[in-house]
């Protein structure tokens, strides 16, 4: 039972005024006339049985009295149809309508969103004039866009028009807090919430932890199915996953892109092409074949043709849903390396040379050769990584190279013979040791490389870390450095060792690359190893980042870029925005907003230098076709509204017209309680007179 006017029910404390009166009247003396003495005593016990009666007869009257006049005024209604009480209460409506990717999917009667939108256009046609209503997606709601209630049946059409399939997973449990929230504002006191969708098995999920009611009113809850689960669905494979596999990530070179496909179907996927795009432009392709319900990874390679933020996407052809089709992956490629080589001397030259080989300018760091530390001055952020080969340090200059690395700067030391590079490496965990000598009959070899590590990946042959490797020069001399990683060794100890920093990236190197150290300055692994330490050492620690459909991110700005006030934004949609940096105690962060669509936002400076890429991931639950039924998808919305007892199932095709109208027509009980307080005041009067007049015959008598 409803109250439409439940405030009057507070004057159900009026029914005890006549309880109240009746208690007084105990205490009141009242005085019986007689005629003898001898009659006295049956008199007196025959007039109080009567009198109790009386009273309590009297009482109940009086108290129903206020009872059904109160109950009356607050208007109660039940379900149902009752002869002469029942009515079509004018309703507040709230049509959720499954919007996701699943709802793609067509089956014999067209697209199931179409069908979806053409279920609630008849339930907006159903509705009479005086009812309110309004339509809501269950996918990618803005919550922070306001939505109300509207009379105007053209104005809901049009907004249901609006309707469009979207990334993002159907939210019942967040569709049904935001109809409890119009409610609270809903002009009628009867509500309906109408949930049309295909009843895929993620519609229903949410948080274990969450056991709370986001329906609080007493509601209809109509759930409209489309479709008939999986049947006459067509296949549907999806891309699941996509990695970048290349670390040090350069214009011109291959990239490789590693993707995870999922056949959702029954039936075995055979030839499928897989394509990689880079901002929407087809560069490579393979084909794949993926049995029924398994999962399979592919490998697409690619080289980018310029530099920034680039939205890698791998896709397969059109199915079922096309939505889930195509994955993102942001490929950041930075402007070239800008490097300061401090020292002297054949090792510095050699390495001026290696970063400056002719026709690789495009991809090469661009490399100027610096008379020392304290040359750098102030001017220290025009560059990005400082080279130090057989380089001599001053008083003061480790302490310069540490906040350069603290700032986000690369720094890669190669040992020579003065022992002061020393310093600028100790701040970050590597401590040089003294010079070894090895005979010229028997120079050290490369015995161990990190071939997963960025700065190898993909330059040897094979994946393991044992083992050393063809190429290796012969080495006569090495100063190596205890602590921090091991990236490649020889039996004198640490060949090439990182450094640990939060800011920057540090390497170090034992050896010169001059003739007297040995070969390292005469064999390609030299150029090799600096200038891919230079990328390694100016890649930012946050190249790329991640987050869901619907998320606001804090995309974190690269140490070397701290005190850079404005950025730009690309959105998914491609809409370039001016936003301004954010400062906070782990660092300057731009406030990426919620993202409705997958894709990757760019983030660049303003004269549009690449920055860093934030990838928006699909959720991967809606490209499973497998459906609730009915017990199950009733249970699982039941579970969410407070009157589980009025959570129905309807069949979008058959029977809506019915189950709207038994939803509406209900009685309201006021007539009723009016007639029973009118009953009950003509039954007090009465029995107040039928007791007076017997009072009155006693006292004659």
């Amino acid at each position: 039972m409803n109250f439409l006017n439940p405030l009057v029910l507070l004057g159900m404390a009026a029914a005890g005024i006549p309880i109240l009166l009746h208690l007084l009247n105990l205490r009141r003396l009242k005085t019986i006339d007689f005629s003898t003495v001898r009659f006295l005593q049956e008199l007196q016990q025959t007039r109080v049985r009567r009198l109790r009666v009386q009273q309590i007869l009297l009482l109940i009257l009086r108290t129903l009295v206020i009872l059904f006049a109160v109950l009356a005024f607050a208007r109660p209604t039940i379900p149902g149809s009752l002869p002469l009480l029942s009515v079509e209460a004018r309703s507040s409506v709230v049509i959720l309508v499954d919007n996701s990717a699943s709802m793609e999917a067509a089956d014999q009667r067209g697209e199931r969103f179409r069908q979806a939108r053409r279920a609630a256009q008849s339930i907006i046609s159903l509705l009479k004039d005086g009812d309110e209503v309004a339509v809501l997606p269950l996918a990618d709601r803005d919550a922070g866009r306001a939505v109300e209630f509207t009379r105007s049946f053209t104005v809901a059409t049009e907004a249901l028009e609006r309707l469009a399939l979207a990334d993002g997973r159907a939210d019942v449990a967040g569709g049904l807090q935001a109809a409890n929230m119009l409610f609270t504002d809903a002009a009628h006191a009867h509500h309906e919430v109408y949930i049309v969708s295909d009843a895929q098995r993620d519609v229903i999920v949410r948080n274990p932890d969450d056991t709370s009611r986001q329906l609080t009113t007493d509601a209809n809850v109509m759930l409209v199915r489309i479709g008939s689960g999986d049947k006459g669905l067509e296949q549907n494979l999806s891309v699941d996953s996509v990695a970048v596999l290349t670390r040090l990530v350069q214009p011109d070179k291959p990239v490789e892109v590693e993707a995870f496909i999922r056949n959702g179907s029954t039936r075995d996927a055979s030839n499928v092409m897989v394509t990689l795009a880079f901002d929407g432009t087809r560069v490579a392709q393979q084909a794949l074949d993926i049995p029924a319900g398994a999962l399979r990874s592919i490998v697409v390679a690619a080289p980018p043709q310029r530099r920034g933020v680039i939205a890698a996407g791998v896709e397969l052809e059109n199915d079922a849903i096309d939505r889930d089709n195509i994955r993102y992956a942001g490929i950041t490629i930075l402007q070239r390396a800008r490097v300061a080589i401090i020292g002297s001397g054949a090792a510095a030259r050699l390495a001026q040379v290696a970063l400056s080989v002719p026709g690789l300018e495009g991809s090469l760091p661009v490399a100027t050769m610096v008379d020392g530390v304290r040359a750098l001055g102030a001017n220290m952020r025009a560059y990005d990584v400082v080279v130090l080969a057989d380089a001599t340090l001053g008083g003061g200059d480790a302490a310069l190279l540490q906040q350069f690395v603290q700032q986000g700067g690369g720094l890669v030391v190669f040992a020579g013979d003065d022992a002061s590079t020393a310093d600028a490496v100790r701040p970050f965990g590597l401590t040089v040791e003294s010079v070894r000598t090895a005979s010229a009959q028997q120079p050290w070899m490369i015995t161990g490389v990190v071939r997963t590590h960025p700065l190898f990946a993909g330059v040897f042959k094979g994946s393991t870390d044992a083992g050393g490797i063809a190429e290796s020069p012969r080495l006569t001399m090495q100063r190596p450095a205890a602590g921090g990683a091991t990236l490649m060794k020889t039996p004198a100890g640490p060949f090439v060792s990182e450094g640990t920093s939060p800011g920057g990236r540090v390497i170090y190197v034992a050896a010169s690359p001059r003739s007297d150290w040995g070969g390292l300055g005469a064999t390609g692994i030299f150029p090799m190893l600096l200038v891919r330490s230079v990328l390694y050492a100016s890649m930012p620690r946050d190249a790329g980042i991640e987050a869901s459909i619907g998320e606001r991110v804090q995309a974190p700005i690269p140490p070397r870029m701290a005190g850079t006030s404005a950025f730009s934004l690309i959105d998914v949609n491609g809409i370039r925005s001016a936003v301004a940096a954010m400062s906070q105690t782990t660092g300057d962060v731009v406030m990426v907003p919620a993202q409705y669509r997958a894709g990757v936002v760019k983030v660049l400076t303003e004269d549009s230098a690449a920055v860093l890429g934030v990838t928006i991931h699909r959720p991967v639950q809606e490209s499973a076709l497998t459906f609730l039924d009915d017990a199950a998808w009733k249970r699982g919305v039941a579970d969410m509204v407070r009157a589980t007892d009025r959570v129905v199932v309807v069949d979008a095709a058959n029977g809506m017209e019915r189950a709207v109208q038994h939803a509406r027509i209900g009685s309201e009980l006021w007539p009723l309680f009016i007639v029973l307080a009118l009953l009950c005041a003509v039954a007090e009067m009465a029995v107040a007179r039928f007791w007076a007049t017997e009072s009155a015959d006693t006292t004659m008598a």
